[in-house]
C-alpha cells in the first residue's frame, strides 16, 4: 500500500473562507445518453451534453429518490443491472456554514488517513442512494481511515467513535443524511466501473459488501458537497465530492495533432510522431485502417491526482469544438485487440498500450472543412490516459528503386547493400509494391552466376527483442523464397535474422528506426 502524511491530508475542522463555483442543481453534465457502440453519432453542440459513460443518468434531476431506474448497460460484478437513482437537491435545507477546502473536516483525535488520500480537481463518483447509485461530479477526495500512525501503539480503532464524530461534524455543517445501508462493493467492480471507480476510488469502496455506509449532502447557495462514509470493525473509508459544473481546460487546435492537454496534465513520456504510418481505429464492427501522419501521447498527472473522468470530459469538449463524430465507446473486444501484434502496437504503446481490450476506449472522426479527415483513439484509465491521432493522407513515395547496376556497385565497394522491401504489418509477407526491387536483385544474381548472397533481416528496437529476432529471420527467409521461386539456386543464398542487434541509426527517432528496419544483401 502507498504511504502518506496525515498532516498533508486533514484540513482543520470547519476552516473559514467559503470557496467553490455555483453548480446547477438541475443538471448533470456526465449524464447525457451515450451513443451505441459502433454508431457514428454527431456530438452535441454543448460539450456538457456529451455522454460520460454508458448508463450514466441525470445525477441532479429533481424527483422521488426512491424511484430507481436501471441504467442501460451499467451492471455490477455479477452482471446485474445497477439502478441509477435521481435526487431532489431541493429536499436538502440550505446551509450557511463556512467551509474551507477539501476534505472540509478534520479527523477525530487519534484518527486519520491510512495512506496518502487521492484528491482530484475534477472526477465523478457514484454515491450509494436508494437501491443503487447516484452520479456526482466535481472536485473529489477519498481515503481509507484508521488510527493515526503516531497513535497505533496506544489506541484501538473504534468504528463507533469515528462515525459518531464525523456524523456530528457533518450535522454541524448543515448536512442531511440521504442514505444508510450496506456498501455493496460489487456495484463498483462491474465491467464499466471497475477501472474508474474500483481502481481510481479503491480506498473509498474496497471494503466488505455489507459494510455500514451512510451518505450525507450539504447544500449551499454556491455549491453542494457529498460525503460517503463506510465503517466496519477494523477500518473505514470516506469519499467527498464538491459538486461543480465542468469547465474545459483543453481545446481543439488549428494544427496537427490538434488535441491539447487538460490543465495540470503533461505528456508522461515524450510524444511520438510519424510522417506516414497506418493505425487501425475500431468502429464497433471492424477496424478502419487510416494511413497518414500519426501522433501518440501519454496523458497523465501525479498518480493520486490523475482523473480519468477529467481527461474524458476535456476530450469530449475538444471533439465538440471540432464537430467530431463519436464512432465507438467502450472496450474493444479481446479477439479484435489481438488482431495486430507488437510490431504495430509497440510504437503507440505509451498512448494506447498493447492490450486494447483492457481499458475504456473512445474513437472519434473529425471531418475538417478543407476535406481532410482526422481520427482519434483515446485510451482512458485511472492511472493515466493517452491518445493516438491520425490525419488521413495519400502515400507519397520518397524511396528510390536501386537498379541491379547500383546494387553491384555498392556490393563491390562495401560488400553489402540495403534494399527497400516492404512487408505486411508484423508479418513476413512481402507486399506487391516491393516486387520491382526483388526483380532487380534477380537481375543482379542472373548477371553474375558466381555471386552468392546472404539475405539479412533487421528491425528497430520497438517491442520485444525475441519477437523482433524471429520476425527478422522470417522476413529474410521470405526474400530468399521469392528469389528461389524465380529460379535462383538455393545453394547461392542464405537467410539470417539479426533482430534489433545491429542498428545503423538512433532508435530514438522515427528516421533512425526507419533506417534500422531493413533488408541487406551481403556478399558471401
Amino acid at each position: 500500500m502507498r504511504k502518506g502524511n496525515l498532516a498533508a491530508a486533514c484540513a482543520l475542522a470547519m476552516i473559514l473562507s467559503a470557496c467553490g463555483a455555483a453548480p446547477d442543481p438541475g443538471s448533470d453534465p456526465a449524464a447525457a445518453p451515450a451513443a451505441p457502440a459502433g454508431d457514428a453519432t454527431p456530438l452535441a453542440d454543448d460539450a456538457t451534453a456529451v455522454a460520460a459513460m454508458p448508463g450514466a443518468d441525470d445525477a441532479g434531476d429533481a424527483g422521488d429518490a426512491s424511484a430507481a431506474r436501471p441504467g442501460p448497460g451499467l451492471v455490477d460484478k455479477e452482471g446485474k443491472a445497477i439502478a441509477l437513482v435521481p435526487f431532489d437537491i431541493e429536499s436538502v435545507p440550505v446551509s450557511s456554514a463556512s467551509l474551507g477546502e477539501l476534505p472540509f473536516f478534520s479527523m477525530p483525535t487519534g484518527y486519520g488517513p491510512v495512506n496518502s488520500p487521492d484528491q482530484r480537481s475534477y472526477a465523478r463518483f457514484p454515491f450509494r442512494l436508494g437501491d443503487g447509485l447516484h452520479w456526482v461530479e466535481g472536485a473529489s477526495w477519498n481515503s481509507l481511515l484508521g488510527v493515526a500512525r503516531d497513535q497505533r501503539r496506544d489506541k484501538e480503532f473504534s468504528p463507533l467513535e469515528l462515525r459518531r464524530n464525523l456524523e456530528a461534524v457533518f450535522a454541524q455543517a448543515g448536512a442531511k443524511q440521504v442514505f444508510e445501508g450496506p456498501l455493496q462493493r460489487d456495484l463498483y467492480y462491474g465491467p464499466q466501473l471497475e477501472t474508474e471507480i474500483g481502481g481510481g476510488f479503491i480506498e473509498g469502496v474496497n471494503l466488505g459488501a455489507d459494510t455500514a455506509t451512510s451518505v450525507h449532502v450539504i447544500r449551499q447557495p454556491e455549491r453542494n458537497i457529498w460525503m460517503q462514509l463506510s465503517t466496519h470493525s477494523h477500518g473505514a473509508a470516506m469519499v467527498v465530492v464538491e459538486e461543480r459544473p465542468f469547465e474545459a481546460s483543453a481545446h481543439w487546435g488549428g494544427e496537427f495533432p490538434y488535441l491539447s492537454l487538460p490543465a495540470g496534465y503533461a505528456d508522461g513520456n515524450e510524444p511520438k510522431q510519424r510522417d506516414f504510418d497506418m493505425y487501425p481505429f475500431w468502429t464497433g464492427s471492424g477496424f478502419e485502417e487510416v494511413e497518414g501522419r500519426t501522433y501518440a501521447a501519454d496523458v497523465r498527472t501525479r498518480e493520486r491526482f490523475n482523473s480519468m473522468h477529467e481527461v474524458r470530459r476535456n476530450l469530449e469538449a475538444m471533439m465538440a469544438e471540432a464537430g467530431g463524430v463519436l464512432v465507438f465507446e467502450g472496450r474493444i473486444p479481446k479477439e479484435a485487440s489481438e488482431r495486430y501484434g507488437r510490431d504495430l502496437k509497440g510504437f503507440y504503446s505509451d498512448a494506447t498500450g498493447f492490450s486494447w481490450d483492457g481499458y475504456e476506449s473512445r474513437v472519434y472522426r473529425v471531418d475538417l472543412a478543407d476535406g481532410r479527415q482526422v481520427w482519434v483513439h483515446a485510451a482512458l484509465d485511472y492511472l493515466s490516459s493517452g491518445w493516438v491521432v491520425a490525419e488521413r493522407e495519400g502515400f507519397v513515395q520518397t524511396a528510390a528503386l536501386l537498379p541491379a547496376s547500383e546494387l553491384k556497385q555498392q556490393l563491390d565497394a562495401d560488400g553489402r547493400v540495403a534494399i527497400q522491401v516492404n512487408f505486411a504489418v508484423d508479418k513476413a509477407d512481402i507486399l506487391p509494391d516491393s516486387q520491382p526491387q526483388v526483380e532487380q536483385v534477380l537481375a543482379l544474381l542472373r548477371d553474375d552466376p558466381s555471386l552468392r548472397l546472404s539475405i539479412d533481416g533487421h528491425t528497430d528496437d520497438t517491442g520485444d527483442a525475441a519477437h523482433n529476432q524471429r520476425l527478422s529471420e522470417a522476413r529474410a527467409k521470405s526474400v530468399v523464397a521469392a528469389l528461389v521461386g524465380q529460379g535462383i539456386e538455393d545453394a547461392r543464398l542464405q537467410a539470417k535474422g539479426h533482430g534489433q542487434s545491429q542498428p545503423v541509426d538512433d532508435n530514438a527517432t522515427d528516421e533512425g528506426r526507419a533506417k534500422n528496419r531493413r533488408v541487406e544483401l551481403v556478399r558471401l
